[in-house]
C-alpha cells in the first residue's frame, strides 16, 4: 500500500481494465491486447507490468523492458544493462496524486534487481506533465527527435536515467 493507493504487479485478470484505461487515453501507446498478455506470461522474463488499484479500480500502469546484457567482452560487467520505461498510463482523475512516481519507481525499482544500470525512454515533446514527472525522477535529456510522432505530429524526447545502488 502506497499512500491511499496499491501498488502490485499485473495479474492476468488485469488485462481487461489495462486495456480499457489504455484506449481511453490519447497520447498512451496503443498495443493489441496480445502483447499485454504477452507481458503477463510469465515465460517473458524480461519484461515488467505494474499496476495501481485506487478505490477499487485500476488507477494506473507501467511497463518496462530489460534490454539484453551486452556481449561485448571489452565490457568488464557482464550484467551491466539498460532498462526502458515503455509506457507509464494514469488515468486523467487519478493524475497528479504521486501515482506515476510510484509506478515509474517500482520499474526502476524491478530493473535495478535485475542487474540494469540505466533506464531509458521516449516522450512526446508536448507531453509537458510526463516530460517533468521524467525530470523530476533524474531522466535527462539525450537526443531529440524532430517530427517522430503523428496524429497528432510532434518530436519524441529521449530521456535516460542513470541507475544508482546497481548491483
Amino acid at each position: 500500500m502506497t499512500g491511499q493507493f496499491h501498488l502490485r504487479r499485473a495479474i492476468a485478470a488485469d488485462l481487461e481494465a489495462i486495456l480499457t484505461l489504455e484506449r481511453a487515453t490519447d497520447l498512451a501507446p496503443h498495443w493489441p491486447p496480445s502483447a499485454y498478455t504477452d507481458i503477463l506470461d510469465s515465460t517473458l522474463p524480461q519484461r515488467c507490468l505494474f499496476v495501481v488499484e485506487k478505490n477499487g479500480s485500476l488507477a494506473g500502469f507501467a511497463v518496462g523492458l530489460l534490454h539484453p546484457a551486452p556481449h561485448n567482452p571489452a565490457i568488464s560487467d557482464a550484467r551491466q544493462r539498460i532498462a526502458e520505461l515503455e509506457s507509464v498510463v494514469v488515468s486523467a482523475s487519478a493524475r497528479r496524486a504521486g501515482i506515476g512516481r510510484a509506478l515509474c519507481r517500482a520499474v526502476f525499482d524491478w530493473t535495478r534487481s535485475q542487474g540494469a544500470t540505466e533506464v531509458i525512454l521516449e516522450v512526446r515533446a508536448a507531453s509537458s506533465a510526463a516530460v517533468a514527472l521524467y525530470s523530476g525522477l533524474g531522466f535527462t535529456l539525450a537526443a531529440r527527435r524532430p517530427r517522430y510522432y503523428r496524429d497528432p505530429n510532434d518530436d519524441a524526447l529521449l530521456m535516460r536515467l542513470q541507475l544508482e545502488g546497481t548491483a
